[in-house]
């Protein structure tokens, strides 16, 4: 019996020994290597992005300021028509939900086309009663011509019988074209609000440098009526006269804006958006006539639909 037990023990530890053997020369094909004193972690992907979009103005406006030859100033605000252009950008994740972009943008070609009542100076002649009318004899006029500026204040007459301040202007009309074109150079900067689903709502507000690019052209037509004579003009003839100015300027220019973007894959999103973009104001612009127009400014409604990419980090980055 204790020989068996003897035996059995011996036969015990040999087969641990074996077993120990066999374990310290089994490779499981798993590496485990310590970082070395010059190993730096780097995290792939930087968080920056490309933009491109098409953008559709739904209200442009230009405030002017209009002086007219007796110095006396009115506003006008042009309400031009709808226009298609283009911008372009890159951006930064400065975090999760704050990210930073410069963009370029273009707006072709906003036309403006109003005709509106327009008063003009000139001459009316008038018969001035000079004898009143009796119960047996008919009053007695004589003639006298009166000058007039376009508001209407007498500037003269012929024969001084006219002895009023003011007297009706004649009447006319102003065809007035004009259209602009705009570009900007911003940095913009974007706050992303919370996820809903695959869209991700954002605020931004952004600030640079803008082009204005103005073409204007007025034609005033004096419509004389009998015994009127526009300035310059024959006595009962109509008149036209052309005036145009083109102008560009460079100005500071501002822009808020409100959109979301949509999740196409890990790293691709449409941007739905809508920008107010406001511009500075610019040089004053004179006709030949002596009138002018002093740019204040223009300001654009607009929305636009992009495309986003993402370089390095998927939109996991973004939740």
């Amino acid at each position: 019996m204790k020989r068996f037990v003897l035996n059995s023990t011996v036969a015990a530890i040999a087969l641990l020994s074996a077993s120990s053997a066999f374990a310290g020369d089994y490779n499981s094909g798993v590496v485990s290597k310590t970082p070395s004193e010059g190993y730096t972690d780097v995290e792939f992907g930087s968080g920056w992005y490309l933009r491109g979009d098409i953008t559709y103005n739904i209200d442009g406006r230009s405030n002017n300021t209009f002086r007219d030859l007796s110095a006396l100033n009115r506003s006008v605000q042009a309400d031009y028509d709808d226009a298609v252009g283009a911008r372009v950008g890159f951006g930064y994740y400065v975090s999760p939900n704050v990210r930073l972009e410069v963009n370029a943008e273009t707006v072709l070609n906003s036309e403006l086309n109003s005709v509106s009542g327009f008063n003009f100076a000139g001459q009316r002649d008038v018969d001035i009663v000079t004898t009143p009318a009796t119960p047996t004899t008919p009053a007695v006029t004589s003639p006298d011509a009166v000058f007039f500026d376009a508001n209407g204040t007498v500037t003269g007459t012929t024969a001084g019988l006219f002895t009023g301040a003011t007297t009706a202007p004649i009447s006319g009309s102003e065809d007035f074209e004009a259209s602009y074109s705009t570009s900007t150079l911003m940095l913009n900067g974007y706050y992303d609000l919370v996820s809903v689903g695959k869209f991700k709502p954002y605020v931004g507000v952004g600030a640079g440098i803008g082009r204005v690019n103005y073409n204007q052209s007025r034609l005033l037509v004096c419509s004389p009526g009998a015994g009127e004579t526009c300035a310059g003009g024959l006595p009962g003839e109509r008149t036209e006269s052309t005036f145009t100015v083109e102008d560009e300027y460079w100005t500071y220019a501002y822009q808020l804006s409100l959109g979301t973007a949509i999740a196409v894959d890990e790293r691709t999103s449409i941007d739905i958006g809508y920008s107010y973009t406001g511009f500075g104001s610019g040089d004053d612009l004179n006709y030949a006539d002596g009138t002018g127009i002093d740019s204040d400014g223009v300001n654009i409604h607009q929305v636009r639909v992009g495309i986003v990419t993402i370089f390095g980090k998927s939109l996991d980055f973004l939740t």
